[in-house]
């Protein structure tokens, strides 16, 4: 009985114990990342937050309907009908919801996902290290080594693209559900009932799913399971290794396949994917030899993620041959070394071995046959997750050998602190960068002045901030530089500097630039619609609307389009045509009071007076401090017979003028002689009634002035 109760106990002591443990670890992974993330919460979008969330209406949930969610699953504009992210995609939906775009929800929960992403990652080190294959080796050391390797992992400066810069949730909630599918693998096969093996098994492949629906690549999680269990599970044999080296092709082969069908589904060709290096840079042979030396510029980063070495952009010279240039050669002899050194050390070194083909097995599907951009650090969130395992087993091993030597074992303790404090002050900093575009940009330029991304968007930045000369130095910059991440990215410098010379007026240097893009990119509606912007100031109205046409024929739904030829038509007195193009766009929030007021414009043209009361309204609701409408409301009433409502309108409109200047532009533009007359209220009705107006006005003034003169002589006559 005795035995029994002290048996009792001491599993009893062993579960506080490990209990005591997970718990300060989540603690102190919680408060250490927090710490470290605190000052990223209010870094604003950036890049590639724009198309895919800002900018994105189908992530901008109102309300939580099916209907909604749908749209929400299905969030990529170019492919409406593939389900695109749709786990990472839900939750920007639902930040949306909540948080409308106010970055700080957006952050909050990316460093939750992060936080999430180091409890399990150390949890699945710890009891990896306490397997019965590695328990007699690693056991004692295993809480250090799981803590000591997930916080290298976590508050490494490498993470913070894919923490901080708000879109890259898609690659730490991949990595977040990732290490948890393998996570509960670990206890679905340490698990003694088949019920717990079932729930584990079930989290295990629900997670999965998770992953890959937040990105793709966590479709290496199946390969990565089968060779945990090759490794760490079973004895390495000729026969287990025949077994499982089947079943491993078996599945590589799955998802080789299930790739493809997708492929297929999608463009109805399997190889259509390469079809992307048509506007890339560099060819599949090319890619394929400048991926070997990015992958040791990812590991030399991992090791040694001092800010100056870290960038949105790095520019990578692209491998044209096996020795061209020659560190290709060595980063291929480089690779090859260390996975076959991993397979050479299976049997006796399991865990190494483990971590090592970990980091290359997750980086092949975003580094090898996909026309994808070059390098990203971001990329690393999943492959880097076991990379410091075998850092922190040598630090364990240093402090064990220097055991008894007190004074190198206080230099190593000190330094191990020291990198740990480095890391996170390095990481803390690195948040800085984030905080705007502008200086994520001048920062990038400083790494990479020969990339014209780089300076195109730094110009971006000054050209929407009113910035019109910084803007133009960048764009010319851009121009000039060398590395490209697409052939035709210059159509956009092109573009965009077209748009500033014309905010300029500067009409020939606008068209020359509109021009230029348009030799690269003639299928680009927006520019014929802002070079119509440009004859149109010219004067040229029927020119401007040969480019309207050639706009709506590429893009029939375009707004502006739309709404500049409704204006050409209403110009041109034509209210049928005007209505038919105005009405395609009615609706539109961020041109519904344009629209109201040309509607109503065309209905008034078309002496359909009733219409056009409606639209002038609906244009004064929309905005109350725009004159414009008010006098074509008195010119409607006058018409209509309602003199005393066409006066009070006209009153109204006298008491919005804030100054004689913005008087006289009114004027202007009610005795203008060209087409635009058509745009104007009758001045034959609408100036006698102002100056009645401005009449009536200052004798009312004058009476206010004359009462309190008699009400001051009273008070001082009392």
């Amino acid at each position: 009985m005795q035995k029994v109760y002290h048996s009792v106990e001491s599993h009893s002591e062993r579960s506080l114990s490990h209990c005591r443990i997970v718990v300060f670890s989540i603690i102190a992974l919680s408060v250490l990342i927090f710490s470290i993330y605190g000052n990223s919460f209010d870094c604003s979008w950036h890049f590639d937050d724009e198309p895919n969330i800002t900018d994105n209406p189908n992530l901008h949930l109102k309300e939580i309907t099916w209907e909604n969610l749908k749209r929400a699953l299905y969030s990529d504009r170019n492919r409406p009908t593939f389900l695109y992210r749709p786990v990472a995609c839900l939750s920007l939906a639902l930040n949306h919801y909540f948080h409308g775009l106010e970055v700080f929800g957006y952050h909050l929960v990316n460093t939750c996902v992060h936080v999430l992403a180091s409890i399990f990652l150390f949890l699945f080190i710890y009891h990896t290290l306490n397997l019965p294959s590695l328990r007699a080796k690693y056991a004692p050391q295993s809480y250090f080594i799981a803590l000591l390797a997930t916080t290298l992992w976590a508050i490494n400066p490498i993470q913070t693209q894919a923490v901080t810069y708000i879109v890259q949730r898609m690659a730490s909630l991949a990595g977040m559900f990732y290490i948890m599918s393998m996570f509960f693998y670990l206890k679905a096969r340490v698990s003694e009932t088949g019920s717990k093996k079932i729930k584990f098994f079930t989290l295990c492949f629900v997670s999965f799913v998770m992953a890959l629906g937040s990105k793709e690549n966590a479709a290496m999680l199946p390969l990565i399971i089968i060779l945990y269990e090759i490794l760490l599970f079973q004895e390495i044999t000729g026969q287990n290794l025949r077994k499982h080296g089947r079943l491993f092709l078996i599945v590589a082969g799955a998802i080789l396949t299930l790739g493809f069908t997708y492929i297929y589904i999608q463009s109805g060709n399997i190889f259509s994917f390469l079809d992307g290096y048509g506007n890339r840079p560099f060819t599949l042979y090319q890619r394929l030899l400048t991926e070997s030396r990015i992958l040791v510029f990812y590991m030399t980063l991992l090791l040694y993620p001092v800010p100056n070495r870290l960038s949105i952009a790095h520019s990578i010279h692209i491998s044209t041959s096996l020795f061209d240039p020659i560190w290709t050669f060595f980063s291929i002899l480089f690779i090859a070394g260390g996975i076959g050194y991993a397979l050479y050390l299976a049997k006796r070194r399991p865990l190494l071995s483990f971590c090592i083909l970990f980091f290359f097995l997750n980086h092949v599907i975003e580094s090898t046959i996909f026309p994808l951009e070059l390098i990203f650090e971001h990329r690393n969130y999943i492959p880097s997750m076991l990379f410091f395992v075998p850092v922190a087993i040598g630090f364990c091993k240093l402090l064990e050998v220097y055991a008894m030597k007190r004074t190198m074992k206080y230099i190593i303790s000190l330094f191990l602190i020291l990198l740990l404090i480095g890391l996170g002050h390095a990481t803390f900093m690195q948040n800085f960068i984030w905080k705007n575009p502008k200086s994520l940009w001048i920062y990038a330029a400083e790494k990479a002045p020969d990339q014209l991304r780089i300076h195109h968007n730094l110009g971006r930045y000054y050209q929407e901030h009113g910035f019109k000369e910084e803007a133009i130095s960048e764009y010319n910059k851009a121009l000039i530089s060398p590395v490209l991440n697409r052939k035709n990215e210059v159509f956009i410098t092109y573009y965009n500097l077209g748009k500033i010379y014309n905010e300029l007026k500067d009409y020939e240097k606008a068209l020359y630039y509109y021009n230029r893009a348009l030799s690269i990119n003639p299928d680009f509606p927006p520019i014929y619609n802002d070079i119509a912007a440009v004859f149109d100031g010219k004067g040229d109205y029927d020119i401007a609307n040969k480019y309207l046409v050639k706009a709506i024929r590429l893009h029939p739904d375009s707004i502006e389009a739309n709404c500049n030829l409704g204006l050409y038509y209403l110009r041109k007195r034509q209210p049928d045509k005007a209505i038919y193009h105005l009405q395609k766009v009615s609706g539109q929030k961020q041109l519904d009071e344009r629209v109201s007021l040309f509607l109503g414009i065309a209905f008034k043209q078309k002496d359909q007076l009733g219409r056009a009361l409606t639209h002038f309204n609906m244009a004064i609701k929309e905005n109350p401090r725009n004159i414009k409408p008010y006098l074509h409301l008195a010119e409607v009433f006058y018409r209509i017979g309602d003199h005393k409502q066409a006066k009070r309108e006209v009153a109204k409109a006298i008491n919005l003028i804030p100054d004689k200047d913005t008087f006289q532009r009114i004027l202007k533009a009610l005795l203008t002689k060209d087409r635009s007359r058509n745009l104007q209220p009758r001045a034959d009705i609408v100036i006698p009634l102002m100056r009645e107006a401005c009449l009536s006005k200052s004798e009312i003034l004058q009476e206010w002035s004359d009462l309190l003169r008699e009400k001051f002589f009273e008070l001082k006559r009392k």
